[in-house]
């Protein structure tokens, strides 16, 4: 007897984040959700830090979403007005203290809160709190999601452990990148020196890495979405997105960028093959 499979229509937004322009980045993210949400799309997924920017200066510190504040109520309207899930991530502040978070929208009102769980060095230095290990399991159409917030695909045996709680898509927001040495201009490429340089820090932004052998292995879905833009101090994230459905099909693809005048704000969307997930091996 056949396996048995559905589809579901999805998105990821890639924005020019800018540390601390909340209402910039939001409208940003109000307007991709709007456009995905006119195509059929039933989630949008946005970056780590999508909101505040991924910064850890006093200032940006300062500029912490609270749950149940301004940030995500904007969310939650785009939500309800536009009839999809928006997942967006940033600086969040609770009683607990500072957390790297993503917060989930619903057109009905309901908020989620995904906390990230293995902090790297930079957020323990600004006394972050680690969320809990275990994800937060949630359904669209009937169809299982579940968030790993960049370093929190290091929980050990991640993948494994979602398909035990019938996760069917796989949920990557990061804000991956690098120092803003690794930030280039459009007059670089003209230089030789400057152009192998691009050539070879493209060379690790232009595939999806294990991303589809899990796929695969796993009988998961991915959504993938890598902030973009200079932080005007110390970072500098490239971007990246991607959507594969469970069969291990490219669905979707944005590379991965290090020209600064390159970067914009670029929609991904298609439907995908969702089905019982496994583990692997099997």
């Amino acid at each position: 007897m056949a396996e048995k499979t559905q589809t579901i229509k999805v998105a990821a937004g890639q924005i020019v984040s800018t540390p601390g322009d909340l209402d910039g980045n939001l409208k940003q993210m109000e307007q991709m959700a709007k456009t995905a949400a006119k195509a059929g799309a039933r989630l949008i997924l946005f970056a780590e830090g999508a909101i505040t920017g991924y910064l850890f200066t006093e200032g940006n510190i300062a500029k912490a979403v609270v749950a149940g504040g301004p940030e995500t109520a904007r969310l939650l309207a785009a939500a309800a007005k536009h009839d999809i899930v928006l997942a967006a991530g940033g600086l969040e502040r609770s009683r607990q203290g500072l957390h790297m978070s993503h917060f989930v929208a619903f057109p009905d009102g309901k908020l989620l809160v995904q906390r990230k769980h293995c902090l790297t060095p930079t957020e323990q230095g600004a006394c972050a709190v680690p969320g809990a290990e275990k994800r937060k399991v949630f359904s669209v159409d009937g169809v299982k999601f579940a968030i790993c917030i960049c370093a929190d695909s290091g929980i050990e045996d991640i993948w494994n452990k979602m398909a035990d709680w019938g996760v069917q898509v796989y949920l990557g927001p990061t804000a991956g990148g690098g120092g803003r040495k690794f930030m280039k201009h459009a007059a670089d490429l003209e230089d030789p020196k400057g152009l192998k340089s691009y050539l070879r820090d493209m060379a690790k932004v232009c595939f999806m890495g294990g991303g589809l052998e899990k796929c695969v292995q796993h009988h998961m879905a991915l959504i993938a979405v890598n902030l973009s833009g200079d932080d005007g101090v110390s970072n500098y994230h490239p971007g990246h997105a991607s959507i594969i459905d469970a069969g291990g099909k490219t669905v979707a693809l944005v590379p991965g960028d290090f020209v600064v005048e390159h970067l914009r704000p670029q929609l991904l969307q298609g439907e995908i093959m969702v089905r019982k997930p496994r583990r692997y091996p099997a």
